[in-house]
């Protein structure tokens, strides 16, 4: 601040003693070294101040994770009428390593077994147990604190993995490793493992993109100032990984992952990998390269037994002597046997879908006819279990969207469901069946044809109106505005193509970008001032270039300094505040670029570089940085992409208008969508799949 105020002092003083044009010039770039060696110290100082202890930054870290997984434990109903008791045994001998290799194993770690060898069981059947007995079977039963969590579509890995962050973090002491929840889904194996986890520890945990202790930073990696927290707690070994979700990979791509996690994270740093038992059997049997995590114990989910589940149904109903409790007789007879419906309600998945759709609830309409479950004891209609789980699917939206919940929803169950469809059928074909739905990859559900027109008309009739406006003033408005929205399309055109629709989550200022700016314009006054001076005179030309120069310099070097930050993942928490975040970075962008044009016009009027008035000169120079501005903007943000894409696909009735709201709503209260970091995700792959297979209504 004191280097542009003295900057605006010294202009005030060049015009108010009408020193030349050279000499104001000289006082003003002798005044750049001293802005950086201030921003050079600012700078210094500001990483000095943030070098925290690293303990301190790992138990707030703690805290964030806690809090993060309590609140989504709560929407997804973890907890209501209680915490579901799965069950689990080791997993088959071909699984998992000899237990004599795991307990070896860990007595030769550097500086001894993890935990105490007296605790560890004989054998791999010692690892059994169910429901809050997963901390304790993790904790001291694993001898080398790595362990494999298998289990058929809806066992409730997810839901355990959560049970065993929330035990873990509970049971940690200061200098235990965080317990952090990753989701294999959005991971390609060809990208080194511990960068991803660095971003997506920053994307959740925006604090850990703070300056790093240099004590903290590797050897190898001292010289790299932007080390930050995330990537010095993962050196340090202070992050625990729970990586969910191996199956999601591509099956091509499972082995590859077996190897890269082998390959990153060694014997002895504890982990936890969720998966289907099917694909990693298969990538154990593989004929060629088989491959399996070293050092690692193995679990398996056991089905529900059916006791746990009809207690789980009845309590649910209000409890086991209720009127509605009652319904579920004819059920729970077949519940452990090989019926249709016994197979369909032995995972929590099956019960959590029976559940919303059967029971009533006390905010349920009177006027509401509450489906019987007596109707999945039909074997005609439901002659097998994949007739009773679609079955379960399609229901379970009506279900869900019911005027009568305590929070009504705004969208039909049939909005809804034409809205999730398309959702579905977005992920499963425009992003190879990720679960992660990105709010600002929705441009990729239209052609990019469409995506660079769109981008083109938006930025041509903005900037074109705006400068059309300017040209108008002296030669009328129409014709103005048919050359500035000429001029618009056609720049508009250009930066279509080089749109990168990742959101941004704050402004940063670039040195880099600030220099090449200014250094442009420099170049583009002197270039003026040479053709000036060969008509009108070296001198006077030179001079006149100078100022054109310094004027340019200004408005190229404000405009493009400030850069909306775009990391390949999101820095904030939240799918609704990273998108508040972009929506500022854009606005704040364009009006970076007119406020800059603003001053430029007044330094040009200011030291004589321009003679054409300060009000027109500032107005036609403002106008024109508005449009610069508003070009960076649309090449740094995924704001205004998103908004244009999700107007065209609400008129064409595909998407609600409020589509943050919808799916707030739909995570939040309907229990369809679960929240991961930035992104949401369906509440489980299987329904994802269920409604892309479906046609839009």
């Amino acid at each position: 601040m004191l280097v542009v105020l003295g900057a605006a002092g010294a202009l005030a003083l060049a015009q108010r003693f009408h020193l030349g044009t050279a000499a104001t010039a000289a006082s003003v770039l002798l005044s750049l070294a001293s802005a950086y060696i201030a921003w050079a110290a600012f700078r210094a100082d500001r990483a000095e101040a943030t070098a925290v202890e690293l303990g301190a930054i790992a138990g707030q870290l703690a805290e964030a994770v806690k809090n993060q997984w309590d609140d989504e434990a709560a929407v997804r109903r973890v907890n209501d009428p209680y915490p579901l008791p799965v069950a689990w045994r080791a997993a088959d001998d071909d699984l998992a390593e000899p237990w004599q290799l795991l307990t070896d194993l860990a007595c030769a770690l550097p500086g001894g077994p993890p935990g105490d060898p007296a605790l560890w069981p004989r054998r791999a059947a010692g690892l059994s147990g169910q429901g809050a007995d997963i901390g304790e079977v993790f904790a001291e039963r694993v001898p080398t604190r790595r362990l494999v969590l298998l289990g058929e579509p809806g066992a409730g890995k997810s839901v355990l993995l959560i049970r065993l962050l929330q035990d873990l973090i509970a049971r940690r002491t200061e200098d235990a490793p965080v317990p952090v929840l990753f989701s294999l889904a959005s991971w390609n194996p060809d990208q080194p493992l511990k960068p991803w986890m660095a971003e997506q520890l920053r994307s959740t945990y925006p604090g850990l993109r703070a300056p790093a202790p240099h004590s903290a930073i590797p050897a190898t990696d001292a010289a790299n100032r932007r080390a930050d927290l995330a990537e010095a707690l993962l050196h340090a070994g202070r992050i625990l990984p729970l990586l969910d979700g191996l199956d999601e990979l591509p099956p091509a791509l499972h082995a590859t992952a077996l190897s890269a996690l082998n390959g990153a994270l060694p014997a002895q740093r504890p982990l936890v990998l969720a998966s289907r038992a099917a694909p990693y059997r298969a990538v154990l049997r593989h004929p060629d390269a088989p491959v399996r995590l070293n050092g690692a114990a193995v679990i398996q989910l056991r089905p529900l037994a059916p006791d746990t589940a009809t207690a789980y149904l009845r309590r649910d109903a209000g409890g086991p002597h209720t009127t509605a409790a009652r319904r579920w007789d004819a059920v729970t007879a077949h519940l452990g046997t090989a019926s249709p419906v016994g197979q369909a309600l032995s995972t929590p998945l099956g019960l959590f879908l029976a559940r919303t759709i059967y029971n009533p609830r006390p905010h349920s309409s009177p006027n509401r006819a509450i489906p019987h479950p007596d109707e999945l004891c039909d074997t005609i209609a439901f002659p097998d279990r994949t007739a009773v789980d679609t079955h379960l699917f399609n229901a379970f939206l009506p279900a869900a969207y019911t005027p009568g919940s305590p929070h009504p929803p705004r969208w039909t169950a049939e909005q809804a469901h034409r809205s999730l469809v398309f959702l579905a059928r977005f992920l499963q074909n425009q992003q190879a069946g990720s679960p992660d739905l990105a709010w600002w990859k929705l441009p990729h559900a239209v052609s990019p044809h469409l995506r660079r027109l769109t981008s083109t008309l938006m930025f041509g009739i903005a900037s074109g109106c705006t400068l059309g406006v300017e040209v108008g003033l002296d030669g009328g408005l129409v014709p103005g505005l048919v050359i500035g929205i000429a001029g618009g399309l056609v720049i508009g055109l250009l930066a279509a193509f080089l749109v990168n629709p990742a959101p941004g989550t704050r402004l940063r200022w670039s040195p880099r970008r600030t220099t090449a700016g200014f250094l442009s314009g420099l170049a583009g006054g002197f270039v003026i001032g040479y053709e000036n001076g060969s008509k009108n005179g070296l001198s006077d030309g030179l001079s006149n270039g100078l100022g054109t120069g310094l004027t340019l310099a200004l408005l190229t070097g404000i405009a493009f300094s400030l850069k909306a930050e775009v990391p390949d993942l999101t820095t904030v928490t939240g799918p609704v505040t990273l998108l508040s975040s972009d929506r500022r970075a854009f606005i704040a962008t364009t009006l970076a670029g007119g406020l800059a044009g603003v001053l430029a016009g007044a330094l040009a009027v200011t030291i004589g570089g321009l003679q054409y008035g300060l009000v027109a000169v500032t107005t036609t120079l403002g106008t024109l940085g508005l449009a610069c501005g508003l070009g960076i903007g649309l090449t740094q943000t995924a704001w205004p992409h998103f908004v244009i894409v999700r107007t065209h696909l609400a008129l064409r009735r595909k998407l609600p208008w409020k589509l943050i709201g919808f799916l707030q709503d739909a995570h939040k209260y309907r229990g369809v969508l679960r929240q991961a970091g930035p992104m949401y995700q369906f509440r489980h792959i299987d329904l994802q799949r269920h409604l892309a297979q479906q046609q839009l209504p």
